[in-house]
């Protein structure tokens, strides 16, 4: 069967506007679709950067599902993963004639385990909360095609019941399982195998690429079409999965893994619990030499804080002497013997973690009253990504709003090393120029004054009562948003929707349906928020979105880059910054017909030289230092605002 004209499908009269109401040609949608397609006929590698309202997705769906070849789709998000999947391919089988049999596949740890959920009546560690959602697990699973745990009802990733009835590694009996006839996470592998098009997210791509760097059998099956939206986010993922991370979660989730274990395999074995029991309390002694400090500890710090270092030194003995226990119990059963090895594997990695002194790997610890976590990873993830992707051949197309900085693509390329890639730019298809405006308050002090939010929010305040609210309050530390939201409160008159005080995406749902809500969001409202149409009018991002100085990972990257007689902030910092800035600004217009104010509060950006750098990135939304522009752009788009308890004038030094 011919290939229907790719241009025909996107014209005027083409397919897309046959079937989709409000469907708009979009030039850049055209010409990324295109160079999808000839990447895809040509087994190349294309690095395509396309502007917010691009339409990127349809994009790349369409040329994939007209190949004919094997794709695999990989996203950021789950929730973008779903949206693929349910929504966007079934529509596009239909529209472009072609019904491959496309697969959503997650990690093994979102599919629920028969044998598990079979035994967790019997669990006398179930709390009451916990055994009213299993009689509704129970339900759901008698019915379930799929198995994956996010699709029942009243059950989420964070109930710990999810932990006790996924399909983990450690507790698969794989084939001498009563219940492997029934097993969903083999059953989806299987189907991997047999799908023309898989859709992952980035985390379980990343999890398949260390496995195949380890020379593990692999999880996802050869692809000859591989394609990575967001694709901004994959190399620090990568970074995650090709490192070390152990925390104290893990470490309690381990302890209740053996115990389950030792009482189904081994129950005669005290020794074993004794043990577990002994790394548990370890845990709790180990968190406290950290104190109550909620931050991010460099190697050179921890260095200096001996009873920590020694209680990581007493962490490992304690994981040697369990895997010396279960190696002696791992022939009694095969979670024993999964236990073993997940040990094993501990163990070298924390002897590693304690003694590395490789300039290309960065080690710290994150803690806080509460938790910990040791993390190594690497520098760099292009030496791993270019062997396995030259192991699978095919073609690689890396897509994303947010992949150059002034219009060069050097940093992202360099960092996943595809260097040798066709590049393509695509502008959004938005009137910038006349959908919105750019304020850069004049005046405004050094970000380090402690004043600095207050000022901000009184450079901000007569825009919001223009706005009627309808904005999004960006920052990049919880500490700022705190300092916003203790002012506001006693303020704002409107709904106020904070961060941390609810889910993600019951947040938004109550602003897109409030009249007059505020939202204050620091860095995971930065990206994948989408708020079209009168509900968003106005977005102030409070400063430029340098990672801190003292970040383990900033120290170590500056220094490997000064190494090589580079300049850290010119080849990091500033990159990812830019990048992460375009992210904050990109919630703004969503939408040919959204109209806004982009409030931009930093005074660097003109007082500093590398801030033309900034700005020469950004949308090209007019740019204004003075606000009566702005107000009247606003006076025109925003209905009469309500009277706030106090009026603009009247937010002064004393009110804040």
């Amino acid at each position: 069967m011919a290939k229907p004209d790719l241009t025909a499908i996107f014209a005027t009269d083409g397919r897309l506007s046959e079937s989709i109401d409000g469907f708009q040609p979009r030039q850049a949608q055209v010409e990324l679709a295109q160079a999808v397609a000839k990447t895809i006929d040509d087994d190349g590698l294309l690095v395509a950067e396309a502007g917010t309202g691009t339409g990127k997705t349809f994009a790349y769906l369409i040329p994939a599902i007209l190949s004919g070849k094997k794709i695999l789709v990989s996203t950021a998000t789950k929730n973008l993963q779903q949206q693929l999947f349910s929504k966007d391919l079934p529509k596009l089988k239909k529209i472009c004639q072609r019904y491959p049999k496309v697969l959503l596949l997650k990690g093994r740890e979102n599919y629920l385990c028969q044998a598990r959920l079979e035994l967790a009546p019997l669990q006398e560690a179930l709390t009451k909360a916990e055994k009213q959602t299993l009689g509704k697990l129970q339900v759901w699973a008698a019915n379930t095609k799929t198995g994956d745990l996010s699709e029942c009802p009243g059950l989420n990733e964070q109930d710990s019941l999810w932990q006790k009835v996924c399909a983990k590694l450690e507790f698969c009996q794989a084939n001498n399982c009563q219940k492997d006839s029934e097993c969903f996470y083999p059953q989806r592998k299987v189907q991997a195998t047999e799908a023309d098009i898989i859709v992952v997210n980035h985390h379980l791509f990343c999890a398949d690429l260390a496995l195949r760097e380890q020379g593990i059998n692999e999880l996802l099956p050869a692809c000859e079409v591989y394609v990575f939206d967001e694709a901004h986010q994959l190399a620090d993922i990568a970074a995650q999965f090709l490192g070390f991370n152990l925390s104290r979660f893990q470490l309690e989730e381990l302890v209740r893994d053996i115990k389950e274990a030792q009482a189904a395999e081994a129950a005669d074995s005290q020794d074993l619990v004794d043990r577990a029991q002994a790394l548990q309390a370890h845990i709790k002694t180990l968190n406290a030499t950290l104190g109550s400090w909620d931050k991010r500890w460099t190697w050179q710090e921890l260095q200096a804080t001996t009873p920590f270092m020694d209680a990581v030194d007493e962490l490992l003995s304690h994981l040697q002497a369990l895997n010396d226990q279960l190696s002696q119990l791992e022939k009694r059963g095969k979670r024993l013997a999964s236990l073993a090895r997940k040990t094993q594997s501990w163990v070298e990695s924390l002897a590693h973690w304690i003694q590395s002194d490789d300039p290309t790997q960065v080690r710290w610890v994150e803690s806080s009253q509460a938790r910990f976590r040791l993390s190594l990873v690497p520098l760099n993830v292009d030496g791993p990504f270019n062997r396995q992707r030259a192991a699978l051949g095919g073609s690689w197309i890396f897509t994303s709003a947010t992949l150059s900085v002034q219009g060069q693509f050097d940093y992202f390329m360099h960092r996943l090393g595809v260097q040798k890639a066709h590049t393509l730019a695509l502008a959004s298809p938005f009137d910038y120029t006349q959908q919105g405006a750019i304020y850069h308050p004049v005046g405004l002090p050094d970000p380090k004054q402690a004043d600095y939010i207050k000022i901000c929010l009184r450079a901000v305040w007569p825009l919001l009562q223009l706005s009627g609210g309808r904005a999004f309050l960006l920052f990049t530390s919880f500490k700022a948003l705190n300092e916003a939201k203790a002012i506001l409160a006693t303020h704002w008159d409107g709904q106020l929707l904070v961060q941390g005080e609810g889910d993600k995406n019951s947040l938004l749902e109550q602003f897109k349906q409030a009249q007059r809500a505020i939202l204050l969001g620091t860095q995971s409202f930065w990206e994948g928020v989408d708020v079209k149409g009168e509900a968003l009018q106005l977005v102030m991002i409070d400063r430029i979105p340098f990672s801190p100085p003292d970040d383990p990972i900033v120290q170590a990257r500056e220094a490997y880059l000064k190494a090589q007689g580079l300049n850290g902030f010119a080849h990091f910092q500033l990159p990812e910054a830019i990048m992460n800035l375009k992210q904050g600004c990109g919630r703004l217009i969503r939408d040919t017909a959204d109209r806004g104010v982009l409030v931009l509060c930093d005074p660097r950006l003109t007082q500093k030289g590398y801030g033309k750098r900034i700005r020469d990135s950004l949308p090209p939304f007019p740019w204004y230092e003075q606000p009566e522009p702005v107000k009247a752009f606003l006076a025109e788009q925003a209905a009469v605002a309500t009277p706030t308890k106090h009026q603009p004038e009247n937010l002064s030094e004393k009110d804040v």
